[in-house]
């Protein structure tokens, strides 16, 4: 077993422990501290860790606990504030008569046994779409700054570590999940006047599918799995899977959804693995096996030749466009000058996204995508 297999079954088990609220295993000799570090840092998962190396489970230099004792005071500060924010949201959103929903982790950090440890980056809140401006201002109004509209919501901040997700809907309304979603306030449940929230079987729906969001961009699926996880294991109860399968048939996912229900019994409940479980865990925790990962998952899903989508970075759609030159909204029709102005911009301006998307298609090879596809074929998409 190679080494950072060793640290990755540790890491599992060390998770689980903590999941499970059992002993947490002392972590091996012939595991990788700095590996272990990287792996818990990866996957957003520090305060696991913190706990372990707290109560003597694993050994790091004094330098390494002292950082990851920050990073989880800093969450347990973090949790704090956003629970003052979303009171705070909940007593403004309802006195300007705005119908809201928080998703996610709001309600799924209170299944961990500390909140702290399933901190959330950032907030989310739906509204209707008619209510997005008026929610808006209200942001802005306690203190709360714009940092990028990117369609589906409106990202604010306030320092020093607050994030709220403003969103009028959860995916946007090319992704092939979008329009199942639009019902999403006809299936809530009212908590007050002007308060909604997801039924339990609904949730694990929208967990699930944002999951799936994530795999099909190389992107950070770790927490959700726990999330999943600790809602099967918790609320069982209230589960019902023949619902759920449905909503899962009418999404196209399925077949992905069946394998990462069993992934997560291997995980973290002591499951049997098969060989497309191991590539889905490995894909999981240790990340794809290729450079420039998310652009070659994209192209590897939705099967666009690379000059496709070079195209479609160079010359986004008039909606992409209107998010940034506002004044397509009243005047369309300049919609080819503005693409002239923003290739100018892009090539005089400092834009490292920008350039370093346009870089990363560019450098996409057959052999990644193949790679990835297999993954995704693997994993039942």
């Amino acid at each position: 077993m190679s080494d950072i297999m060793r640290t990755k079954e540790y890491f599992l088990k060390m998770i689980a422990a903590i999941l499970c609220e059992q002993s947490i295993p002392l972590c091996p000799e012939d595991v990788d501290s700095s590996q272990l570090c990287k792996l818990a840092s990866k996957n957003a998962v520090q305060g696991f860790l913190y706990l372990a190396i707290k109560n003597g489970s694993v050994t790091v230099p004094a330098s390494i606990e002292a950082s990851f004792k920050q990073v989880y005071m800093t969450n347990l500060m973090r949790d704090v504030t956003q629970s003052d924010e979303r009171e705070n949201i909940r007593k403004r959103f309802s006195d300007e008569s705005i119908d809201f929903m928080f998703l996610k982790g709001s309600h799924l950090k209170e299944l961990y046994p500390a909140p702290e440890i399933r901190y959330m980056v950032d907030m989310d809140v739906l509204v209707h779409e008619k209510d997005l401006k008026k929610g808006q201002e209200i942001l802005l109004s306690q203190g709360f700054e714009q940092v990028m509209n990117n369609g589906k919501d409106i990202i604010f901040g306030k320092k020093p570590f607050l994030t709220i997700e403003l969103h009028q809907m959860l995916f946007v309304e090319d992704y092939f999940m979008h329009d199942y979603f639009t019902d999403t306030w006809k299936r809530s449940e009212r908590v007050s006047e002007h308060e909604y929230k997801m039924s339990i079987n609904d949730l694990y729906v929208y967990v699930l599918a944002h999951l799936a969001e994530h795999y099909l961009e190389a992107g950070s699926c770790f927490r959700p799995m726990m999330d999943l996880f600790l809602m099967e294991k918790k609320l069982s109860k209230h589960l019902d899977f023949n619902y759920i399968n449905k909503q899962f048939e009418a999404l196209g996912i399925e077949k992905f959804a069946l394998k990462i229900r069993k992934l997560y019994k291997c995980m973290f409940d002591g499951g049997e693995y098969n060989d497309d479980l191991i590539t889905m865990e490995n894909y999981i925790v240790l990340g794809a096996p290729v450079k420039n990962a998310d652009e070659a998952a994209r192209a590897a899903f939705t099967k666009k030749t690379k000059g496709k989508r070079l195209i479609e970075t160079i010359f986004p759609s008039l909606k992409h466009m209107k998010l940034r030159y506002s004044i397509l909204e009243k005047l369309p029709i300049l919609l080819p000058f503005f693409w002239i102005v923003r290739i100018f911009e892009f090539v005089l301006s400092n834009d490292k996204n920008s350039k370093n998307k346009f870089n990363k298609i560019s450098n996409i090879d057959e052999k990644s995508m193949e790679t990835m596809r297999d993954i995704f074929d693997k994993s039942g998409f």
